[in-house]
């Protein structure tokens, strides 16, 4: 009786581990494509910022102000293809109002590459209401200016010049650069370009 149980066990185990194999097999080029069509990880830092500190008008209303950010636009490949960006755009907001804009220039990445991307953000003449402008001004001297920086890239390793958008929440001032805040990235996907034959004979 013992051995008839220890051989059903037997039995069983082998079967179990079987399937295990079988899943495994089945399921690897569900995760081939799962990897390679993993998006690409960007994060963006405040290096610098001049111009949230200053001080609000004498008179009520809005009074222009000029600023200047320096950022890190850090872009992290998760693909064993490459990938490329050309010259896209960043918008700096405060509250909702835009207080900087600037340009970014074009950065490849190739498989599994991480990249620095300086990109430089400002504005002259910008019109805050004075209530934001003291705000802003005492969050900057804490150190805790919430900035939202949105950032439009167009993909050109393809040729489809399609757009990605970039939506990251930061902190600035006091003097210091911000943490690294990672961002959210909504792109149009180009299908027709990812499951080419020369793009899987690339990959494998």
């Amino acid at each position: 009786m013992n051995s008839r149980r220890q051989y059903s066990l037997k039995e069983d185990l082998a079967r179990a581990v079987n399937m295990i194999l079988i899943l495994l097999w089945v399921s690897t080029p569900l995760w081939v494509l799962f990897l390679r069509f993993l998006p690409p990880k960007f994060s963006v830092q405040v290096v610098g910022a001049t111009g949230l500190d200053a001080p609000p008008p004498s008179h009520d209303g809005d009074a222009p102000i000029s600023t200047a950010f320096n950022l890190t636009l850090h872009a992290a490949n998760r693909r064993a293809v490459d990938r490329c960006y050309s010259n896209g755009e960043a918008t700096v907001r405060y509250s909702g109002y835009t207080v900087a804009w600037g340009r970014t220039r074009a950065f490849c990445l190739g498989p599994k590459e991480s990249r620095d991307v300086p990109l430089v953000a400002w504005a002259d003449g910008v019109g805050l209401p004075r209530e934001l402008r003291e705000r802003m001004a005492a969050d900057a001297r804490d150190g805790v200016v919430e900035l939202e920086v949105d950032v439009r890239v167009f993909r050109s390793d393809d040729g489809s010049a399609s757009p990605a958008w970039l939506s990251c929440k930061v902190k600035a001032g006091g003097g210091k650069p911000s943490g690294l805040t990672w961002c959210t990235m909504f792109a149009m996907q180009n299908w027709a370009s990812d499951i080419a034959p020369a793009a899987w004979i690339q990959y494998f």
